[in-house]
């Protein structure tokens, strides 16, 4: 059965006053009252639905009882849920007959299941880390778990190798526990990882993982652009430098004459590797680095240069 979403259905948000409510409830029912919309079925539904929102939120003991039950279960936006649970088998509403919807009459219908009872058992028997578990009509216990999402963050090389992380998890009761996870080697970023049983009273914890951007280094799909700082000379000259791979390895990089700040080397078949041992490819990016301390002979140097060279880079200048 889908519960209900009377705020939805209104317009309204959870926090709305009574007055805000009551005009809302005006403002539709004269843009949908079966006066104005003769032979529109769709018009008419939404009318009744209208109705029956308002026959619930514009009464503050209804509203209450129904505010209190959907936090309960978190049961938002029309989400399903099992009405089994709640005693539905053993017996029949008027539903669409009454102009109401199965499930109002199932919780606010003169012969509907006693919601203070509901309500009265859940914190009787509140379960652990925020779940709850009621005894309903039927006399069975009925235990109601809830998945729940967390993110966690890792560095890319935590998560090329793989690690293990400690994630605080805080109930709806404000209730907290710590969890143990393993990242596996070689998560992409925004993988989900179910940690079964680890939600709320049974249910699962679903983890996004998220490897943050870091200094110097940043993944791009399966490959990874890595900063690398290069001497002025190395850079004017050429020269041979060593790297070093995700998975440990020392590489030798060829700095070719001439090469700028900023160029890109690529090497094949070094970068990331996802969990089905697909890999990308490592680039080197060249950042030509500056020396903040020289000595009288280096600066001599320097200002030699400055006087025998005839490049200019910024070519508008005199």
């Amino acid at each position: 059965m889908e519960y209900k979403d009377y705020y939805k259905i209104l317009g309204v948000s959870r926090n709305a006053t009574q007055d805000d409510i009551k005009k809302a409830y005006r403002r539709l029912a004269k843009k949908y009252h079966p006066d104005a919309n003769q032979g529109n079925k769709e018009a008419e539904q939404k009318f009744k639905e209208i109705n029956e929102a308002y026959q619930v939120l514009g009464d503050e003991e209804k509203r209450k009882k129904y505010d209190t039950f959907g936090n309960y279960y978190d049961f938002q936006n029309g989400t399903s849920f099992d009405p089994s649970q709640f005693g539905w088998q053993r017996r029949t509403y008027a539903g669409g007959g009454s102009g109401f919807s199965d499930f109002f009459e199932m919780f606010f219908g003169e012969n509907g299941l006693d919601l203070n009872s509901i309500l009265e058992g859940l914190n009787r028997r509140r379960g652990p880390f925020g779940g709850f578990t009621g005894r309903f009509g039927n006399g069975r216990t009925t235990q109601m778990g809830r998945d729940i999402e967390a993110n966690v963050e890792v560095g890319l090389q935590q998560a090329f190798d793989g690690c293990s992380k400690i994630l605080t998890v805080s109930g709806p009761d404000g209730s907290r526990k710590r969890i143990r996870m393993k990242i596996p080697a070689g998560v992409l970023d925004g993988d989900k990882i179910r940690l079964k049983g680890q939600g709320i009273n049974g249910g699962d914890l679903f983890v996004t993982v998220r490897i943050k951007k870091e200094d110097g280094q940043e993944l791009q799909d399966l490959d990874i652009v890595q900063d690398v700082p290069v001497l002025p000379w190395e850079a004017v000259l050429g020269a041979n430098i060593t790297v070093q791979s995700p998975d440990g390895k020392k590489l030798s990089v060829r700095i070719p004459p001439a090469t700028s700040s900023g160029k890109k080397l690529r090497i094949p078949n070094r970068g990331y590797r996802d969990r089905k041992g697909k890999r990308g490819d490592l680039y080197i990016r060249v950042m030509i680095a500056v020396p903040g301390d020289i000595s009288g002979r280096e600066k001599e140097l320097y200002n030699e240069l400055k006087e025998i060279s005839r490049w200019n880079p910024r070519g508008y200048e005199a």
